[in-house]
């Protein structure tokens, strides 16, 4: 793959500090963490890149890049790395030095993160952003979709999730990590966002913190499933899933779960 173009996109400069990470998984409040994270790195002048926004607006739909390994130095440079949403395999190879990251990983109950999944992509009427270069391949993947019940999507997507969130589990190193949930960065911006700078070393003024988290502090009034934001609160999968689904979910989550702090 020719990545003369996302070259181009990276930022001039490099910081002083080892390579910096921003993990979560879809639909766990990580578009909403990795615009704060963008926002306060701009206002402060802090080297920061999304590559996955970059590639996927490049046309990159699909996770093939992840796997190459022509972006190790690219990996190997000062700056704070954000946007994924899975843990490139890339990264998972010993030159990486993945162990050796400080990181951030935003988690959500898994049940939740399961509905709010079934609203932007188990549908066809998606609520996901669509890139700006070739996005009638993006398009196509959408109109793809095969609608179907919420307690059925849930269950056959449960294993996916589950496996991102072991892959984190098993590749990182938690005691460079700081790992945080979504009830965290729904009800505290400004905290949230204070927490994963003091984390990483880097010191940002308390006035651009508290503009950004004030800035991205939006919580709907009411459900609109056509909206990114649908609804926000904790505890939507007791509302959207039948009694049975939910016990299903609770023995496919039980064990990594725990490990993210959910009591299921």
């Amino acid at each position: 793959m020719d990545y003369d173009k996302l070259l181009e996109m990276m930022p001039e400069r490099e910081a002083s500090f080892d390579p910096l990470f921003a993990f979560s998984v879809h639909k766990c409040g990580s578009t909403l963490m990795h615009s704060m994270i963008q926002k306060a790195c701009l206002a402060a002048n802090v080297p920061a890149v999304t590559l996955p926004d970059i590639m996927f607006n490049m046309g990159e739909v699909g996770i093939d890049w992840m796997s190459d390994p022509a972006l190790l130095s690219i990996f190997q440079k000062g700056l704070v790395f954000f946007g994924f949403r899975n843990l490139p395999p890339v990264l998972k190879q010993p030159e990486a030095a993945l162990r050796d990251r400080r990181f951030v990983l935003l988690v959500r109950d898994p049940r939740d993160a399961l509905v709010s999944q079934y609203f932007s992509f188990g549908r066809k009427q998606s609520s996901h952003a669509v890139p700006t270069k070739n996005p009638d391949a993006f398009i196509k993947q959408i109109n793809a979709v095969k609608e179907t019940e919420i307690d059925i999507y849930v269950r056959q997507a449960a294993h996916g999730l589950r496996n991102k969130l072991n892959d984190y589990r098993n590749h990182l190193n938690f005691d460079h990590g700081m790992v945080r949930r979504y009830e965290d960065i729904y009800f505290d911006k400004q905290s949230f966002l204070t927490d994963i700078f003091d984390h990483f070393g880097i010191s940002i003024r308390p006035q651009i913190i508290a503009q950004v988290a004030q800035n991205h502090d939006i919580r709907p009034e009411q459900e609109d499933d056509s909206k990114h934001i649908r609804k926000g609160t904790p505890g939507d999968h007791r509302e959207k899933l039948a009694p049975a689904t939910i016990s299903s979910l609770n023995e496919v989550f039980r064990d990594v779960g725990a490990f993210y702090g959910y009591d299921l």
